[in-house]
């Protein structure tokens, strides 16, 4: 910071550049201590370029003055950035003297994006920001949860309109990859499209995509570092290798599990030995059956007639896109007749078929959506590393391999654990090998 008030810069850790202030008549070398003006330029070079950086990130266009560079040089002119739209409320003159605002942050507040209805620009603006509180932003996405329960075409709408609002975006700030935070909301919008591309995988139908926002919006709420740094944890899970090691950091570390000890690693694929479950299961009424899940997530939570609330356990059990199934709390894995009864015929207790026909199955995991390519991909890769081992064999080589999934609706790809899963035994040894 300058002391002969002519031009006042202050830098931070969060932003580059804060105000500018140049007052008229003056020329920003004339304000410079002549000793310091060899240490001066080089600093005017970075404002010149974040200047550059939030004013293409405003929601208003602004030119940046190339006589900038000359200013500081000992150029005469005095004007660092110069408004495109006449009355722009972010670039004011007040008592003879030139200001710019930073807009890379959020002004916003639970009161004021609570009140009415949630805007788009609003809710962005406020989950994209690093300096949000986690409690301003956990209020906003309950409130979406409410409005998909209770009025889901407003939720809709919502989503449509941030999902306009990145598309908006230009192609320059899609690009755009800084090593740090920049204070720009374009530029943190480009950083949301690309999150939206890698999330979308090519797709282009209206209902993913807003499936899509929405699950970006769930993990920017709990990201302390904003839009930027659930980017750097995209991309650094992405690039890892998936091993089972990495399959346990996604899966949820408060929810029960089925029990089962390694009997043999094979790199991406393993044999695992589980000991008995029981699961509640319902008839699906096709591949995506959201009125199946919703039955047995009722039951779970308290539609039973005896008014029992159980705890959530992990993963679902999709076998052959015919049945679905929720693990049933390790209470009721032994005796499945204390398990609270169903409201409808459709729902049932049984024990986990999936481990039927043998205990010992062959695992194979992977990240990513289980869209119905993929899991057959997956399904026809696991029966097929079983198939050349000399060790194990499938207990049904024409069986239909069960699809597991670890994580709720709203995790990202590169935060979702899914299985592949075949009941196998060991190979008969030939009696002349003996």
């Amino acid at each position: 910071k300058t002391h002969r008030g002519g031009v006042s810069v202050r830098l931070s850790r969060r932003h580059l550049l804060r105000h500018i202030p140049v007052h008229e008549g003056q020329q920003v070398a004339d304000t410079l201590p002549p000793k310091k003006m060899g240490k001066t330029m080089r600093p005017g070079l970075v404002f010149a370029i974040a200047c550059l950086a939030w004013t293409y990130g405003s929601a208003r266009a602004f030119v940046v003055n190339p006589s900038l560079a000359r200013s500081v040089a000992g150029g005469g002119s005095q004007d660092i950035c110069q408004p495109a739209v006449a009355g722009s409320s972010l670039c004011q003159r007040n008592s003879g003297r030139l200001s710019l605002r930073m807009t890379g942050g959020t002004s916003e507040t639970p009161a004021e994006v609570d009140t009415g209805k949630l805007q788009p620009a609003a809710v962005l603006r406020l989950l994209m920001s690093m300096r949000s509180k986690e409690a301003d932003k956990k209020v906003v996405v309950d409130k979406m949860m409410a409005m998909r329960q209770e009025n889901a075409e407003d939720l809709q709408a919502l989503l449509d309109g941030m999902l306009a609002e990145m598309d908006d975006v230009r192609p320059f700030f899609r690009s755009l990859k800084s090593p740090f935070p920049l204070p720009s909301y374009r530029a943190k919008l480009g950083a949301l499209s690309r999150m939206m591309t890698t999330v979308m995988d090519g797709e282009t139908e209206p209902r993913r995509r807003r499936s899509a926002m929405a699950q970006l919006m769930r993990q920017l709420s709990t990201s302390p570092r904003g839009v930027w740094g659930l980017e750097r944890e995209m991309v650094s899970r992405t690039k890892r290798q998936t091993t089972m090691k990495e399959m346990l950091d996604r899966t949820p570390q408060d929810l029960e599990t089925p029990k089962y000890s390694v009997e043999k690693e094979y790199g991406d694929w393993e044999v695992r030995e589980y000991k008995k479950f029981s699961v509640v299961s319902t008839e699906m009424q096709g591949a995506v059956s959201p009125g199946s899940f919703n039955s047995l997530a009722k039951y779970i939570f308290g539609s039973n007639k005896e008014g029992v609330k159980m705890a959530m356990t992990t993963p679902v059990i999709n076998k052959g896109g015919s049945k679905m199934s929720f693990i049933m709390p390790s209470d009721y894995w032994e005796d499945t007749s204390k398990s609270p009864t169903p409201m409808t015929g459709d729902v049932t207790i049984e024990d986990s078929d999936m481990v039927a026909d043998s205990s010992t199955v062959a695992v194979m995991w992977f990240g990513g959506y289980a869209s119905k390519d993929e899991v057959e991909k997956r399904k026809k890769a696991l029966m097929s590393v079983v198939e050349s081992n000399d060790e194990w064999e499938l207990v049904d080589a024409s069986g239909d391999p069960y699809l597991l999934q670890y994580n709720d609706p709203f995790q990202p790809p590169w935060k979702r654990r899914n299985e592949v899963v075949a009941a196998v035994k060991r190979c008969k040894v030939p009696a002349s090998a003996t």
